[in-house]
């Protein structure tokens, strides 16, 4: 027999039983007087203890048969527990033939034996059994962790109420600020709690809120207020911020008995609740009942739904039209819905964003959200509309919403429903990671889906007009991510364009290379210093940034020439910076660690050089993570002493690992960008989606450590006060909001007009933050993912705001011929544009700093960083080929940086030798077809490399572009959607293997490829193509030096290689683009080749 030591006390008030002891159990009795359910007796006890009978409240829930409303009567009973508990749950009115206990995601097993079900809980649960399918008379059983602390009934900031049914005056309980409201267990509250007009307040316990008290909750124009443990019908929130509802239960019964609504409040947090409720079970809206103003950062996680009526989540029908408001960053995570029933098709959906009232609702993500077999209803709506009954006119916009891990299991719902309003009114940016509909995974490459179909119609979902970018995906690939080597700041295919221009001495790259060549950090007679195990506070610069700096330029050197001089003296940089065991960097450390990039970009593009031993470079890595990475322990809390440099015992992860939440943004970019070059180089998958889900908003993987917390609480008076920025001390980062996001984000860093935050500090960090964003992107776009089209372009419309006043201090431009300053202040968002030149007061994300008007130090200083400007030019105006209109002034800083320097080296300003590549005029210019990365494929992996002359050039080896944009009209223009195979899986050409290899079919009039090829030497070349078609075809071959040849040529069942004819080309890289102008029947393209044409002399 077991034997437990433990002390039994028989709380005697209120009959309460709590054992404390290796494995708790805490009880209470419902007061005389109050409304139990005779339905059900249900007992609990520890493994192998005392059954304990609890109180089975009645309560009451809303069925709505056909059209009408019926009040049913069901159970609930409430305990406290931890380790491991029996529960014993007898139905009275009959023998029990079937049982759920929901949710179903739990997977809690069962027995029934006659009319009992009995099971064991080893983790606190809020659940529904149910018995003969009868869901609408349930035991509701409510289970938690034993309170911490209970306040002090003495104590005057506390009202406490103990076991018993207690009454207030009118009905209201008002809670004045800094006062804590506790109901015991075994308590009934019969009258409202009124959180209205004050702060600092907390509403605690176990006790209840009459099931007949409407609105039970009511939280109004107040600010940090905590509600834990109660039960009641209702508990909304308006004109607040800094709320937090943790384990709250919700049920209601008669008509608008929403559960959890949000009105006009920021940071909002929803934790472990449970609502079921006879309309929506939780909302967010903008201006409505009094309340003026949008969301932000309102947060549910870890939650259970049931909607009786209408939606489980339900966003954004009421705003104000005539100051239109914006709903943003919102998240749902890890959340069952057990029911959705509605019958009015305007009301639909288990997750629903209906935008009326003038309202835009942006960043919103749900996640890990497991939907069970609702009863009538939608599983998403996304509409922008306009409701007559609610509304005074239609949304503005839904963007940017992520959908991941959500899992429907069921057969009754009806058609989902996107869909925009009108041009200017659109739902775009609609991400589905991983849907699965009864088992089955929704991706745009699912096996089964024809190619004529929708994604969205085998996920039932109906796409209207308006309707922009829509994605269906699936991580299970990208768990395995294959990253592309090397894949930093260069892919193999730009070292490989790189020198071939160089070679052909094509301008602006030859004479960058000779400035590159030429350059002291080139040096082959540079003695090269072991720096040792440690890296003191202010050596930073000294000691990996020269070093980062040489290695990258000799690195790159050898790449370009051959010279294994260049290969050798980059490794030993790479070597002599490789036996850290400590970089401490008391107050910046982020910042100072992040400048590792250069050597590890450097270490990139050595990674396969024979003469960089396997051990050296396995010390190197290590060296970079030391004492060892992971994913789930937090080493820099376990090594770090941040008060003694020389007991750190961490390096450079573990010094980046968590961004900088408390400091400017682009410290913590520093860090991010070192951390997402870490992760390419180190094939670390978890690591790389640690940056990039971060910048862009996203929840930490449920695999890894979480981000930071908040929100941050800084002092109320300013510290300091400028004529531009007011500063603040930061007094703590809470822990109520999980991954909480700060400055560095993308969203907070650059805002909707393109005003950056630090842009009341000075400019010369500004330029750095944006540039260290560019620098992200690329190597993202290099993996395969695009930073650089996040939110419309973020990142360009921060780039284009910040040139523009900067360059126009130091030049004169058409239609602007003086200094460009901001047009006004305006504390609101919604007022600010990049157009109407309006600058955005607003308080960082960390707390410690408001912006008040831009600053002007460091205007015009633009000769700073490297080759960023290049790089982004690249991207905006080749890859996305946007309107030249859109990044009219970063064409201009490029333009004008050439002018004056002639290139675009690494820089000339004090400090900013070690922070960026360069030389962007050799590494990052593109000619106008220059869109995609060219590739080879290898059982599906992507192998980038210039196509080398002579060969012959698969027709299926097209040039890669990033598949979370869209290819079509870039790398390729396909009128067919059907993706590629197992070949290649990122555009919508369609491949097929016939006899052993991968060709290009079913090719349409008017359809064409791009092929980046180096050509060795100026002349004519011979064009071969080999192919098959029924009917005879018109094909062409053009380039992007301007000359073009064409060829009609005849059918033929079997592979035929025919002459298209001589093109004329110059030597370097250049891109061909094989067009049809005339598909013959059953036209197939396999290959073609190139062979140079010598003439006779």
């Amino acid at each position: 027999m077991k034997k437990y030591w433990f002390l039994l006390l028989a709380a005697l008030l209120g009959g309460a039983t709590c054992i404390f002891a290796k494995d708790t159990l805490a009880t209470w009795k419902a007061p005389a007087g109050v409304a139990l359910n005779s339905d059900f007796t249900v007992k609990v006890r520890l493994q192998d203890g005392v059954w304990h009978t609890l109180s089975s409240y009645l309560i009451k829930v809303d069925e709505v048969r056909d059209t009408r409303h019926y009040v049913e009567n069901a159970s609930m009973a409430i305990f406290d527990f931890t380790g491991k508990v029996e529960v014993a749950v007898t139905y009275n009115l009959g023998e029990v033939q079937t049982a759920k206990v929901r949710p179903l995601s739990y997977d809690i097993p069962f027995q029934i034996d006659g009319n009992t079900v009995t099971f064991t809980l080893e983790h606190p649960r809020n659940l529904s059994v149910e018995v003969n399918g009868d869901i609408f008379h349930n035991l509701h059983l409510f289970t938690g962790s034993p309170e911490r602390t209970i306040p002090d009934k003495d104590n005057p900031e506390v009202i406490y109420f103990g076991p018993g049914i207690h009454t207030v005056k009118n009905g209201e309980l008002r809670v004045p600020s800094g006062k804590t409201v506790y109901l015991a267990g075994g308590a009934v509250l019969m009258g409202r709690v009124l959180i209205e007009n004050v702060h600092d307040v907390k509403l605690l316990g176990r006790g209840i809120i009459d099931y007949s008290i409407k609105g039970g909750i009511r939280i109004a124009n107040s600010r940090d207020v905590y509600v834990e443990g109660i039960v009641a019908t209702q508990c909304a929130t308006g004109g607040s911020e800094n709320v937090t509802i943790r384990n709250v239960k919700s049920i209601s019964y008669y008509g608008w008995g929403d559960g959890m609504n949000v009105f006009a409040s920021n940071n909002v947090l929803f934790d472990g609740v449970f609502c079921r409720n006879s309309d929506d079970c939780t909302t967010v809206y903008g201006t409505r009942l009094g309340f003026e103003g949008g969301c932000r950062n309102i947060t549910m996680q870890n939650s259970t739904l049931w909607a009786d009526v209408a939606h489980p989540i339900f966003i954004g029908i009421h705003g104000n039209s005539k100051a239109p408001e914006v709903l943003e960053d919102l998240n749902y995570i890890n959340i069952d819905i057990l029911d959705h029933r509605e019958k009015q098709v305007d009301y639909q959906g288990c997750m629903a964003i209906n935008a009326g009232d003038n309202n835009l609702i942006r960043n919103v993500h749900f996640e890990d959200i497991r939907v069970e077999n609702f009863r009538q209803g939608q599983l998403v709506n996304l509409r922008i509309f306009y409701n007559e009954k609610y509304c005074t006119a239609p949304g503005r916009g839904i963007e940017n919403v992520l959908f991941k891990n959500i899992s429907y299991t069921g057969e009754n719902a009806e058609l989902s429903i996107i869909e925009g309003y009108d041009e200017k009114r659109k739902v775009k940016n609609i991400r589905f990671e991983n849907l699965k509909i009864n088992g089955k995974l929704i991706d745009d490459n699912m096996p089964d889906k024809p190619r004529w179909y929708k994604t969205s119609d085998m996920a039932r979902i109906y796409v209207g007009p308006h309707v922009e970018n829509i994605v269906f995906t699936s991580d299970v690939a990208q768990s395995q991510r294959r990253f592309v080597h090397p894949g930093i700041t260069y892919t193999q295919g730009d070292l490989d364009r790189m020198k071939a221009m160089v070679e052909a001495r094509q301008e602006p790259y030859y004479s960058t290379f000779l400035k590159l060549k030429e350059s002291s950090y080139s040096s082959l007679d540079a003695p090269v210093v072991n720096r040792g195990e440690q890296i003191k506070e202010g050596r930073f610069n000294a000691t990996i940034g020269v070093d980062g700096r040489r290695a990258h330029d000799l690195a790159l050197l050898w790449h370009l020439t051959g010279e294994e001089a260049y290969a050798r003296k980059a490794v030993e940089y790479l070597n002599a910076n490789s036996y850290y065991t400590n970089t401490s960097s008391r107050g910046t450390g982020p910042l100072d660690n992040g400048k590792i990039y250069l050597l590890i970009d450097a270490a990139e593009m050595m990674r396969d050089y024979s003469g960089w031993t396997r051990q050296d470079q396995q010390r190197f890595k290590d060296m970079l993570v030391y004492p060892g990475y992971s994913n789930t322990e937090n080493y820099s809390a376990k090594y770090a002493n941040y008060l003694d440099d020389t007991k750190n015992g961490v390096t450079f992860y573990w010094n980046i690992y968590n961004f900088d939440a408390a400091r400017f943004g682009n410290q913590g970019l520093f860090a991010a960008r070192s951390m997402m070059a870490m992760a390419i180089y180190l094939d670390n998958e978890i690591m790389y989606d640690r940056a990039y889900r971060y910048l862009l908003g996203m929840k930490h993987r449920k695999d890894d450590l979480p981000y930071p917390s908040g929100p941050a609480i800084s002092s109320d008076q300013p510290i300091h006060v400028s004529p531009t920025m007011i500063d603040y001390k930061l007094l703590q980062r809470k822990n109520d909001i999980q991954d909480y996001g700060y400055d560095e984000q993308l969203q907070y860093y650059i805002y909707p007009n393109g005003q950056c935050q630090e842009s009341s500090r000075d400019q010369g960090h500004v330029l750095a933050g944006l540039h260290n964003y560019v620098a992200i992107a690329e190597m993202a776009w290099n993996q395969g993912d695009s930073l650089y089209s996040s939110l419309d372009n973020r990142l360009l419309l921060g780039l284009e705001w910040s040139y523009r006043y900067n360059l126009s201090s130091i030049q004169s431009y058409k239609k602007q011929e003086t200094p460009w300053e901001p047009t006004g202040l305006t504390k609101d968002m919604n007022e600010v544009t990049f157009d109407n030149g309006k600058y955005l007061q607003i308080k960082s994300r960390s707390g410690r700093w408001e912006s008040v008007n831009i600053s002007s130090h460091g205007r015009g200083d633009v000769a700073g960083t490297g080759g960023t400007r290049e790089m982004a030019l690249a991207h905006y105006a080749v890859r996305s080929g946007l309107p030249a209109e859109k990044y009219t002034w970063l064409q201009r800083y490029r333009d004008y940086m050439i002018e004056r320097y002639g290139c675009e080296n690494w820089g000339v300003a004090p400090n900013w030798f070690y922070e960026w590549t360069g030389w962007g005029t050799l590494t990052k210019r593109l000619t106008p077809w220059m869109a995609g990365d060219p590739v080879t494929f290898s059982t599906g992996k992507r192998v980038s490399g210039l196509h080398q002359l002579p060969s012959t050039i698969l027709a299926a080896d097209y040039d890669y572009y990033c598949i979370s944009e869209n290819p079509e009209g870039h790398t390729y223009h396909n009128i067919g959607t059907v993706r590629g195979n197992e070949y290649r899986s990122d555009g919508a050409v369609e491949l097929q293997k016939i006899d052993n290899k991968y060709v290009v079919v079913q090719v349409e009039d008017g359809e064409w490829m791009n092929y980046t090829v180096n050509i060795p030497k100026s002349g004519a070349y011979a064009v071969y193509l080999t192919y098959s078609a029924n009917s005879s075809s018109h094909v062409a071959m053009a380039s992007d030096q301007g000359l073009e040849i064409s060829s009609s040529i005849p059918s033929s069942k079997k592979w035929k290689e025919t002459k298209l004819g001589e093109l004329s080309l110059s030597a370097g890289a250049c891109v061909l683009r094989l067009r049809v102008d005339k598909a013959g029947q059953k036209l197939c393209l396999s290959a073609f080749r190139l062979e140079k044409v010598e003439r006779d002399r």
